[in-house]
């Protein structure tokens, strides 16, 4: 397809026509209800780093433990490592109000950005139609529900999304720093460590060395000013909470809902979280092994970028915890699938329409649609799930066990289908090879004959003069 021209230009055109409805849609949202007082999560960094800061002593009248502490609404914790409190605590002298419109503009943002990148690094070439599809995506992606969620609760999630991307793209491989974004976002939040794993297995040794060694850095730098937070984390409070046992801080609720990850649905099979954890580790361990060599496969034939959607897609499915709005990958996923469409329009008509196939498969099941209590039976919502209780383990059946499970059921699907893709192209028989004709011996040239008039010939006469 040809990146400028008319064709170009009218992509563009519709791509910008479709991100400005998308975010007229939004700014309604935001007018609408009470957008600001609902960003929680960012009202939780805010308050962690203030207690970093020893800003915020609640009513004791002395400094508050970074991990000892409930937020006034009786909401969730400070969770994240103690080098992000650090970042948060930088943050924290912003007023609220500012700190709010600068993380919702910044993530709409990175959210374009993740887009572009994903459909560059898939191959799609830069112009016209690349940035018109962009734009279009960027519009379908904003108004998926993990993005949603990511917004309204002021989650840092499209930020580290944007960061690894940038970081892990293949026109990074070459730089001297590629690998040092991906280890500060594991930093701020562990689960980006899932791809040092998936460097190693593609022989990026130096990348994940980066990685590693910006990983360690965060954690010793953290151990300076937060010497009492640093070693009550990595000590085992890390290992308490991931552990959903009595003694940690917040009680993860594995069962619930909201935690779209595979501990999430063998919770909710077994209605109970710690039965879960002997599947779960097991199913945890093959799809890690499935993911990170479709990973490597995808890498090794020349497809970087699915590469590392397998992996993140992969590190979604296997973390103890995978919250709705930590499926943000959706996005750059949705730009790989539709990059990959376009580029195969030359090829056979199946091969461009199952990609294109695939990407509005993706979209339906990560949708912000109106709730539907008649297709969840019971009443619970095809956000997906977002009004069910959190502290309540579900009881589904039937479609709308599928349905509430929707996240993990996609990602499995995508981790297969791409692994099942890689063994098909790594270990797909060569075709036969043709036979070369014999080549006949050239014979050499043979001397011409050359006859001499006499010199008295009539013949010469009428020869021209040289």
């Amino acid at each position: 397809m040809t990146c400028n021209g008319k064709r170009g230009t009218l992509i563009l055109g519709i791509g910008a026509a479709a991100l400005a409805l998308a975010l007229v849609r939004f700014a309604v949202h935001v007018a609408t209800f009470d957008y600001a007082a609902r960003m929680f999560d960012l009202g939780i960094y805010r308050d962690g780093g203030l207690i970093a800061r020893h800003a915020y002593h609640f009513r004791s009248g002395r400094p508050t433990p970074l991990y000892d502490w409930v937020s006034p609404g009786g909401g969730n914790p400070f969770t994240y490592p103690p080098f992000a409190a650090g970042i948060f605590a930088l943050l924290s002298y912003l007023p609220l109000g500012v700190l709010q419109w600068a993380m919702t503009l910044a993530s709409i943002a990175a959210l374009g950005a993740s887009v572009w990148l994903a459909l560059t690094g898939a191959g799609l070439p830069r112009g016209r139609t690349a940035a018109g599809v962009a734009l279009a995506v960027t519009a379908v992606a904003l108004w998926t529900q993990p993005v949603q969620s990511n917004l309204s609760l002021g989650q840092v999630n499209v930020l580290l999304m944007a960061a690894i991307i940038a970081d892990l793209r293949p026109a990074a491989a070459g730089r001297k720093r590629a690998g040092l974004l991906t280890g500060i976002a594991a930093g701020i939040k562990l689960t980006p460590l899932v791809f040092i794993p998936y460097l190693l297995v593609t022989r990026r040794f130096r990348q994940a060395g980066v990685a590693a060694g910006a990983f360690a850095a965060t954690v010793a730098v953290a151990f300076a000013p937060l010497p009492g937070a640093s070693a009550m984390y990595w000590g085992g409070g890390l290992f308490a909470r991931a552990n959903g046992s009595p003694s940690a801080n917040m009680a993860f609720y594995f069962a619930s809902a909201w935690n779209q990850s595979l501990r999430g649905v063998l919770s909710r099979l077994l209605l109970h979280a710690q039965l879960a954890t002997g599947p779960w580790l097991l199913a945890a361990a093959l799809t890690a092994l499935a993911g990170l060599l479709a990973a490597a496969w995808l890498h090794a034939d020349g497809y970087p970028m699915l590469g590392v959607l397998a992996c993140a897609l992969t590190g979604l499915l296997i973390s103890p915890v995978s919250w709705l709005h930590h499926w943000v990958w959706v996005a750059p996923w949705l730009a790989a699938l539709t990059a990959l469409a376009i580029q195969a329009r030359g090829a056979a008509t199946r091969t461009w329409m199952a990609w294109a196939a695939a990407a509005c498969l993706v979209a339906l099941a990560f949708a912000d649609v109106p709730r539907l209590p008649l297709l969840t039976f019971g009443g619970h919502g095809l956000d997906p799930v977002t009004d069910v209780p959190m502290k309540h383990p579900l009881t589904w059946h039937g479609a709308g066990l599928l349905l509430g499970n929707c996240y993990v059921l996609a990602g499995l699907a995508g981790v297969t289908a791409l692994f099942g893709w890689g063994v098909v192209r790594a270990f797909r028989p060569a075709g036969p090879v043709r036979p070369v004709p014999p080549v006949r011996p050239v014979q050499p040239l043979q001397p011409v004959r050359v006859t001499t008039l006499p010199a008295g010939s009539p013949y010469r006469e009428d020869l021209p003069e040289l």
